[in-house]
């Protein structure tokens, strides 16, 4: 049996705008995240009438706000998707930390990037063995949306702000399947 996972960006925050790291210090969305997570909702979810059956996002409140801006359906917060540390880098302006970053970061006090791929991939997982479900929107961030792809077998990226991976998701032998990325065009 295959299930459906839409597999989110957050929308934009105000140190997305300052061109500032994240990780797991959190901003609020601006208006123009507001506004792309509706964007999302209705240029994605509802022109295609994809109907959801579940939802999760990160423990962070830039997903939970944008899950809500996306979807009135009761939500789950789950540690397990939420963005990678960046330890002491975090409130930083991007260009400033390492190059080598997906390596680099335990020194910092930050996450390994391979680690978070681990991590996002097994609380997926997890997610789509519960029963009674097609259908799962899961609301992350962008550096764990990476890992994750890299995790299930593709190149790693980050895509822009409410932008959605497609993936299929095989019970039988739990692998994730690519679909496609939908980019929004307010990102």
């Amino acid at each position: 049996m295959k299930k459906r996972l839409y597999l989110m960006r957050h929308g934009r925050t105000m140190f997305n705008e300052q061109d500032r790291v994240q990780g797991v210090c959190d901003s609020p969305l601006t208006e123009l995240g507001k506004q792309q997570a509706e964007c999302t909702r209705d240029r994605f979810f509802a022109d295609r009438n994809i109907h959801l059956d579940l939802a999760v996002c990160s423990t962070q409140e830039r997903a939970s706000d944008t899950l809500e801006c996306v979807t009135d359906l009761p939500y789950e917060r789950l540690k397990g998707i939420k963005e990678m540390s960046f330890g002491i880098y975090e409130g930083w302006l991007n260009k400033m930390i390492p190059c080598d970053w997906k390596t680099s970061l335990p020194v910092y006090g930050g996450d390994l990037f391979s680690g978070v791929a681990e991590r996002m991939k097994g609380t997926l997982t997890g997610v789509m063995e519960r029963d009674g479900f097609q259908s799962v929107l899961a609301v992350s961030h962008g550096c764990a949306i990476a890992a994750f792809l890299e995790a299930v077998g593709q190149s790693p990226r980050v895509f822009g702000n409410c932008s959605v991976a497609v993936f299929d998701w095989d019970a039988q032998s739990g692998s994730f399947e690519l679909v496609e990325i939908w980019e929004n065009p307010l990102a």
